[in-house]
């Protein structure tokens, strides 16, 4: 049947009561329809996820050009909108990732600045994930690790785990800034919130256990952390060098060395990764530091550690030292000890830090003469090493016949690379105290002081010698109190 056929049917059967009867019905059916439309397509909320979703797979792939007009285009939505306004932040500090990737530093900073205020006061547009990525950002960044620098992580981790308790990582991160400066029950309190999710913590754990001399709850800290590295390296697809070194460190912990260094090797084999030999290195350092407080080693079997360690690194520092000091036993350690140093030095790979090795053990026979020429030839070879740069310059200018000039080009060519180094800022205060450069001095010395640890007496005093220069009687005498034993802090 055609359609006009239909139609002219319908008509001459057509019931107009019906019709009218069923019209509310019709439009109530296409305003629900028109309702649906609208809230899956236009709808406020609609739009917001959709581009929130654009914006997140865009930095999923690294496509950050269109995931910053993602975030702008939900930021016009949340900062007009007070049902998106708590995801405003989120889409701010996501903005800011943004457009340090599309190189625009400067105006990520300002976001960033506006999602992790460091003023307390400035809280409305806080946001923890943020105030993390800012603690770490700095903590990586940071060349030295000054007071001041420690200060600011530490708050903006705070600000992260008080406003985000659920936050992991910062209460991890809090627990090795506490560990570090060694305030164990901080450490503790936040480790112990955390220790169930991530197993990191469960060695970092035993390691306050430790500091407060609890053997046994070390043993057990340790036992577990252990057990989770093993497990996590164990389902590991490829080599995993974080995990190895965390297996390693609980080794390190229960002092079996051989353990250690049994797994840097395997790593080291499984992936050639020119890390794990400086780990090796270290490794055999401490064993072999470890065998000499105890006494239980002859002069041979340290030569041994000695000798297998520098095989894996023969920059190591401790274990140079070492070798120095056992070439000058007598018999035929002390020969064989010798006859590794001579060879050392024609092969060429190690000659900067084995000739600083030299320059202290001839120091500590007080041979000046001959410990500034190994501190030279040192330096010669490697002018990089920031410790031999710094003690060449002390050398060059405590000497016999002190280079006062070349001490200062040295230690000024040192601070360029590394401007917050307090050792060589503390040296280069002295090289200026001896050229009566005192204000000079006084800004160094005075930089330097928070870095120095155990050395800070020293700096102490030779800043009071500095305010006396300066006709400043009551600086001098502050310095010169605080330069006593007693008085001087000790960095832990």
């Amino acid at each position: 049947m055609s359609f006009n056929k239909k139609w002219n049917a319908w008509w001459k059967t057509r019931y107009f009561p019906w019709l009218l009867w069923g019209i509310p019905a019709m439009l109530s059916l296409l305003a629900v329809l028109a309702i649906y439309i609208y809230r899956t397509e236009w709808s406020t909320l609609t739009v917001h996820d959709r581009y929130a979703g654009i914006k997140k797979t865009a930095m999923q792939v690294g496509d950050y050009a269109k995931a910053r007009i993602a975030c702008e285009r939900v930021l016009e939505i949340s900062r007009n909108d007070s049902y998106f306004a708590a995801r405003y932040p989120e889409h701010l500090f996501d903005l800011a990732i943004c457009l340090l990737q599309l190189k625009r530093p400067e105006d990520a900073k300002y976001l960033i600045r506006k999602v992790a205020p460091f003023d307390e006061v400035e809280t409305a547009l806080s946001y923890p994930p943020a105030h993390l990525y800012v603690a770490k950002n700095k903590w990586a960044t940071a060349r030295e690790r000054t007071p001041e620098v420690v200060a600011q992580v530490e708050r903006h981790l705070l600000r992260a785990a008080t406003d985000a308790p659920e936050m992991a990582e910062a209460h991890q991160l809090l627990g090795e800034l506490y560990l570090s400066r060694q305030d164990w029950e901080a450490a503790k309190r936040h480790l112990l919130k955390v220790a169930d999710q991530r197993g990191e913590c469960l060695l970092l754990l035993a390691l306050v256990s430790q500091g407060t001399n609890d053997p046994e709850g070390m043993r057990q800290w340790n036992g577990r952390a252990q057990q989770y590295f093993q497990q996590k390296m164990d389902a590991a697809a490829s080599e995993d060098g974080i995990l190895r070194m965390g297996l390693a460190r609980t080794f390190l912990l229960a002092e079996n060395y051989e353990k250690a260094a049994e797994t840097f090797l395997t790593g080291y084999k499984k992936s050639g990764e020119p890390g794990y030999t400086g780990a090796l290195g270290a490794v055999y350092a401490g064993w072999m530091l470890s065998r000499k407080q105890k006494g239980d080693a002859t002069p041979g079997e340290l030569l041994k550690l000695v000798s297998e360690g520098l095989g894996y690194d023969n920059q190591n520092e401790t274990l140079l030292m070492e070798l120095v000091r056992l070439s000058e036993l007598s018999g035929e350690t002390g020969a064989e000890a010798g006859k590794a140093i001579r060879s050392m030095v024609a092969a060429g790979g190690a000659n900067g830090m084995l000739h600083f090795a030299l320059g202290v053990a001839a120091l500590e026979k007080n041979q000046e003469a001959e410990a500034g020429t190994h501190f030279d030839l040192a330096f010669q070879a490697s002018p990089e090493l920031p410790q031999i740069a710094n003690n060449f310059a002390m050398v060059l200018a405590v000497g016999a016949k002190p280079d006062l000039a070349r001490a200062l080009k040295v230690i000024n060519e040192l601070l360029a690379r590394f401007p917050n180094l307090a050792a060589a800022l503390d040296t280069r205060g002295r090289i200026h105290l001896k050229l009566k450069n005192y204000k000079e001095a006084v800004t160094d010395l005075t930089a330097a002081i928070p870095g120095l640890g155990r050395f800070t007496a020293s700096a102490h005093e030779a800043l009071a010698e500095a305010y006396k220069a300066l006709n400043l009687p009551e600086l001098a005498a502050e310095h010169s109190a605080l330069a006593k034993p007693e008085a001087a802090p000790v960095k832990p």
